[in-house]
């Protein structure tokens, strides 16, 4: 019995080392003006092909964990008015310090001049005009849902779906929960998660980044403008792009976004929004301590036509998190999820009775629910052939054993 325990105590430990914190390293150094080596407060630091990133504080420093694996990555850096620069840390060694001078870009030093326009007022009447400018009756949209996850840069969850999503916008104004959800088709692959995550409604939540009905307190709200200060970031002969940034001390999150403005008819077709840790938040004494850190999140918000009106096309978010160990607060592992919503199909008749006849529900359970899994359904799947599973996806999932198999086996 003793030896069965010391062996089952020998494979715990050898693999809470393999996931545990040696496995990741943590990138430290400074970003500054080259002109004058100013220290740039809020740049952004990101690795190239994921959501890792971190924002450097008031002296340019900047402290990043992340998975060895990443070290292979070049690491880039931007901040608005200059040049970004991309560099490799591959031979970067723990405890090092980086300095990164960054230049100022022609545009900023010549300053863009946007003729007869001004942001704020761009963005003004675009938010006016979204009552006229969308699609604003009962609608059921129909489209492909993809869920990843990665830990300390590996892939260890996969779930697809074809949804199915029921929208009052009679008046999105009035509503803050407006959608009924139908899950149509389903599959997914193991959980090797460390966490064992099972909890939550990830797929109602990115329908919460519907930005006409869910930020209104943000940047859409016209009482907002003047703390977001909408600044134009460029034009062509079709659209503006406006730029926000949100920086108040009573906001746990830093808020940026860019806003895209078509000129005919002022309305609004694409925002992406990230949001950091707000280095300026004054976190009150009672607030409780989270093992689960965010370090930044990515959304992404398509709009197109539908009858003459704009519809969200699609929404996109990814979001990354340091998981610290309770007991010595250092960065166990590092988390970072992705939520895909591609929608291919509109039905703007006879809502009401599709809804009634189907089977909509206010929540999803993707973590959990049963279902039988459609091989010869998903062989055939048209939206794969615009939104194909990453390769890397593919290698890490099946290290045990092939995806279909992991799909059929998660079904009846």
């Amino acid at each position: 019995m003793r030896k069965l325990l010391s062996v089952l105590f020998i494979s715990a430990t050898l693999f809470a080392t393999a996931q545990g914190p040696q496995d990741n390293v943590v990138l430290r150094g400074f970003v500054l003006d080259k002109d004058n080596n100013k220290p740039l407060e809020l740049a952004a630091v990101q690795v190239k092909g994921s959501q890792l990133g971190a924002l450097t504080e008031d002296n340019g420093f900047f402290t990043l964990p992340l998975p060895k694996t990443n070290l292979k990555d070049s690491i880039r850096f931007s901040f608005i008015g200059y040049l970004p620069k991309s560099i490799s840390v591959q031979n970067y060694k723990q405890g090092d310090t980086i300095h990164i001078l960054l230049e100022t870009s022609i545009a900023t030093k010549q300053e863009v001049v946007i003729t007869a326009e001004n942001a704020k007022g761009v963005l003004l009447k675009a938010i006016t005009n979204l009552k006229k400018n969308l699609y604003r009756d009962t609608i059921i949209q129909t489209g492909f849902y993809r869920q990843y996850h990665k830990e300390n840069g590996k892939y260890v969850r996969l779930i697809e779906a074809d949804v199915s999503v029921a929208f009052n916008l009679k008046d999105p104004y009035l509503y803050s929960f407006h959608e009924l959800l139908q899950t149509n088709k389903q599959r997914r692959s193991e959980n090797y998660e460390t966490n064992g995550d099972i909890h939550g409604d990830h797929f109602v939540d990115l329908l919460k980044e519907d930005p006409f009905s869910y930020n209104k307190t943000t940047f859409l709200n016209p009482k907002n403008l003047d703390f977001f200060s909408p600044k134009f970031e460029s034009e062509d002969t079709a659209q503006w792009i406006i730029k926000t940034q949100y920086k108040e001390a009573s906001s746990a999150k830093l808020e940026r976004a860019r806003i895209w403005v078509q000129k005919e008819t002022y309305a609004i077709t694409r925002i992406e929004v990230e949001k950091f840790p707000n280095p300026y938040y004054i976190r009150s004494r009672y607030a409780p301590d989270s093992r689960w850190q965010l370090v930044n999140e990515t959304d992404v918000i398509k709009l197109d036509k539908y009858k003459g009106k704009f519809v969200v096309s699609s929404l996109e978010r990814t979001y990354n998190h340091h998981v610290l160990n309770r007991r010595t607060q250092q960065v166990d592992y590092i988390v970072e999820e992705s939520f895909d919503l591609y929608f291919y199909n509109y039905q703007g008749e006879n809502v009401g009775e599709t809804v009634n006849k189907g089977k909509y529900v206010a929540f999803t359970s993707f973590y959990t629910s049963e279902y039988n899994y459609d091989e010869k359904y998903w062989n055939n799947y048209k939206p794969f052939a615009d939104h194909p599973l990453k390769d890397q996806i593919k290698k890490d999932l099946e290290h045990a054993k092939p995806l279909e198999t992991q799909f059929r086996e998660a079904g009846k």
